[in-house]
């Protein structure tokens, strides 16, 4: 697996070695739904899926799903002279999880098209590593997933109760801060219906039991550089009135934050943009250190956003929701329900990548 990794990253690295101008993506248009649902030719691109469930016995319930693609564009060449797409096909990858929140467990599983097989659609909606998939729906319009975690199995339909949130200036135009910027569309609350199988020895051959709940759904592509700064801290939260508040830090290699955006969809889908001086994120000063990597992860936050009346607490519901997937893409991160009480409470999602290499207790930011 650590040879399809190196493939993998090969395909990114070399992609984002291409020409550009660095206040541009690649290649820059308008955003035009439900076209830019489906796969482009950009050297990276990633389609996240987390949500919040409950079962017909009330047990509740976290999931994730995320499909990475990687891309060398024609105009990287060996040398200058072979082109890199002649050697290194597009790169698919897959990660999954569920966290058991009442029983406190979480486990995760990763994929590589070198081993299961898959690819991506470019006209549609349509993205799959082995018999993990995310479609679109007969509907036209929802997400339909299909994927399992160890001994769990999903068959999930994700509908938009909002219209389509395109974040940044132009919209669907954010900045990655010194990694250049991206296309970004998000459904920052989706109605979640389905049937969950397990946990059991062969979760497909089990009795499925109906979930609901509600999720989030990213979408980025694009020529930034995600090996041009550390890491980042990325919350997705929604509140109980129908509210959804999106905030992402992006840290440099001492741990200090370089870059700090956000934005807002308000119940009835009204989108509005947040710059640093709107909000403040701060650890609380709670940690937790992963006995499988060593990574120390900030454990809890204070958001406020005076403008929204936003004055709450953000809490993990389970503390080890770790993704180690160096075989796969060789980063470490944190991807973790999360609960919001305050001001505003609600549900949401919390991202950390890269604390197993500048741990959160050795930062200044803390």
């Amino acid at each position: 697996m650590r040879l399809l990794a190196s493939t993998f990253l090969l395909a990114l690295l070399a992609s984002a070695c291409a020409p550009r101008v660095w206040d541009e993506p690649y290649p820059v248009y308008e955003v035009e739904l439900p076209r830019d649902d489906a796969a482009h030719d950009a050297p990276i691109e990633w389609w996240y899926w987390v949500g919040h469930l409950t079962d017909d016995t009330g047990a509740r319930l976290a999931f994730q799903l995320t499909f990475f693609r990687a891309y060398a564009p024609p105009e990287v060449r060996l040398g200058g002279v072979i082109p890199m797409g002649w050697l290194v096909a597009p790169g698919h990858v897959a990660h999954s999880a569920v966290t058991d929140i009442d029983a406190g467990e979480h486990a995760m599983r990763q994929r590589f098209d070198a081993y299961y097989g898959g690819g991506a659609s470019t006209s549609e909606l349509d993205v799959e590593v082995g018999d993990w998939r995310a479609a679109r729906a007969d509907d036209g319009i929802a997400h339909a997933l299909t994927f399992t975690v160890g001994r769990y199995a999903f068959d999930l339909v994700l509908t938009p109760t909002k219209p389509a949130a395109l974040h940044g200036d132009p919209p669907g135009i954010q900045t990655m801060g010194p990694g250049g910027v991206s296309y970004y569309v998000a459904h920052t609350r989706m109605d979640v219906e389905g049937t969950l199988r397990g946990p059991c020895l062969l979760p497909r051959a089990c009795r499925a039991r109906s979930v609901e709940g509600q999720a989030w759904f990213d979408h980025q592509w694009g020529d930034f550089r995600i090996d041009a700064f550390l890491g980042w801290d990325w919350f997705a939260l929604q509140f109980d009135d129908g509210g959804d508040l999106m905030l992402y830090l992006i840290r440099d290699e001492a741990g200090e934050f370089v870059t700090t955006e956000g934005a807002y969809v308000d119940a009835h889908g009204r989108h509005r943009m947040l710059a640093s001086e709107d909000f403040e994120l701060v650890p609380t000063g709670a940690t937790w250190e992963s006995p499988h990597t060593g990574a120390v992860y900030p454990a809890q936050w204070h958001v406020l956003v005076p403008s929204l009346d936003v004055d709450v607490v953000v809490t993990p519901l389970v503390a080890d929701q770790e993704m180690d997937t160096r075989a796969t893409t060789t980063i470490v991160y944190w991807e973790g329900a999360v609960e919001v009480s305050g001001t505003r409470p609600g549900v949401g999602f919390v991202e950390l990548t890269n604390y197993d290499r500048v741990p959160f207790e050795a930062s200044p930011v803390n």
